[in-house]
């Protein structure tokens, strides 16, 4: 996304969000960094899970390198367990990063966007945000809560030119999908799904890119696999009444 987005003449400021263990977010925290400077961006650490780091965050990138057009609240971890078997702390760390986090960060970029008339808000959410996953209860539960947030958003943010766009995603060829598979309760239910037609894998190329032309053209929604289009559409149908019909009645305080 930050290559497809430096080409259309975005500046770069990537955070390196440090859910990992210490040695693997160092290494991914290096990529991010050569990437940010190759491009002519800046790269700054942030551990989603420590709510003070995410106070004041979006003030500091922006002094350092001006005003946020574009937030893309990328970040996720996941679980590997059945609720029963999950800290209650590993809980809190998942709900953080997936929800709260990216709320905030949200919350506090916003006003800026406003005030300027325009901006533009992504969110990487889940096909689980719109059905169940065993194995992934507090996962499903968190994206659901990020769709929630960003169609409520779009509702509220109607009229002032700072758009949203969700990223309902299945199968990514990344790290994190084959942590997944390696869920003894999901991997029997992805595997079925696989074998009905439902389930294929999208490569991280192919969302980015999607990402990037939904941000260009004002798009609400990105879908991958399309194989679940249908389920994913239907499943959107209630909140898109509520949108046509709530959209023009937000009132809005004068800053």
């Amino acid at each position: 996304m930050a290559i497809g987005l430096a080409r259309v003449g975005r500046t770069l400021h990537a955070d390196r969000s440090l859910y990992q263990d210490a040695s693997t977010a160092w290494a991914r925290g290096a990529v991010v960094a050569a990437l940010a400077a190759e491009l002519g961006g800046t790269a700054h650490p942030l551990d989603l899970a420590d709510p003070s780091q995410v106070s004041g965050f979006i003030d500091s990138v922006e002094a350092a390198g001006g005003p946020i057009d574009i937030l893309i609240n990328n970040a996720g971890v996941e679980t590997q367990s059945l609720v029963e078997d999950l800290p209650e702390d590993e809980i809190a760390r998942v709900v953080a990063v997936n929800l709260v986090g990216p709320e905030r960060l949200t919350r506090q970029v916003m006003g800026g966007m406003i005030e300027r008339g325009r901006g533009h808000l992504v969110f990487t959410s889940s096909a689980a945000a719109m059905t169940p996953a065993p194995g992934l209860a507090v996962y499903c539960s968190t994206k659901a809560g990020l769709t929630r947030f960003s169609e409520t958003l779009r509702i509220e943010l109607k009229t002032t030119g700072v758009g949203v766009t969700v990223l309902h995603l299945g199968p990514i060829d990344t790290d994190m999908w084959t942590r997944v598979e390696q869920n003894p309760p999901f991997d029997a239910a992805q595997k079925r799904l696989r074998r009905l037609g439902l389930l294929t894998d999208v490569s991280p190329d192919k969302v980015a890119v999607d990402t990037v032309e939904a941000v260009r053209k004002g798009r609400r929604e990105v879908r991958h696999p399309k194989r679940l289009w249908a389920n994913m559409a239907i499943a959107a149908t209630p909140g898109r009444f509520t949108e046509l019909g709530l959209a023009r009645h937000v009132p809005r305080r004068h800053r």
